[in-house]
């Protein structure tokens, strides 16, 4: 019996000691960022419009009403009027525009390209 022991222990111990020396494959910091960035930011596409209370507004492909935050890193009264990809993060609790009293999700730009197509009224 006490061998039999001793054997269960040699085994527990090695297969112990051999999962602890292998390292864990973690993805790079690169890649990591490029899957997450991918994961969670949502493509939005629209025309850009500006609400008498000076609020960037863009009506997705969905129909959606999205309240876009200002950008420092874009300057969007530059697109306004016209048909923009946006990639970013958008809130999954909607606010309400005080103009319309419309449910509008906010919307925060990562990504801005021009689209092709037209804005009309």
């Amino acid at each position: 019996m006490t061998q039999r022991l001793c054997q269960f222990l040699i085994l527990f111990v090695t297969a112990t000691l051999c999962t602890a020396n292998t390292a864990p494959q973690y993805p790079t910091q690169d890649s990591n960022a490029q899957t997450s960035q991918m994961r969670n930011h949502v493509t939005i596409t629209g025309c850009l419009t500006k609400s008498p209370q000076d609020d960037f507004v863009l009506v997705d492909q969905r129909g959606i009403h999205n309240l876009i935050y200002p950008s420092d890193k874009f300057d969007l009264d530059s697109y306004v009027g016209q048909s923009v990809t946006l990639i970013g993060d958008r809130s999954a609790i909607p606010s309400t525009d005080t103009g319309t009293a419309r449910p509008m999700p906010h919307f925060k730009v990562a990504e801005l390209r021009q689209a092709s197509g037209k804005c009309g009224k």
